[in-house]
């Protein structure tokens, strides 16, 4: 957490939750958009990566929709 007491990264199964999808489509919207994330396993493997909040935020003001 920072200092203001926000998250400054969440991760995959958190934005999931917040976008209320699963796992593989948060990762699938990740790469589309080749967003960058940190990953804490070599070579790439399923571990935990985290996905800084301002990307999160961007990823949300892009799937908002004008009905």
């Amino acid at each position: 957490m920072s200092i203001t007491g926000r998250k400054e990264f969440l991760t995959i199964p958190e934005s999931a939750q917040r976008w209320s999808v699963s796992c593989r489509m948060v990762r699938r919207r990740l790469m589309f958009l080749r967003t960058k994330v940190l990953d804490f396993n070599p070579r790439g493997g399923r571990c935990r990566k985290l996905v800084p909040f301002g990307a999160v935020l961007e990823l949300e003001s892009r799937q908002l929709r004008v009905l």
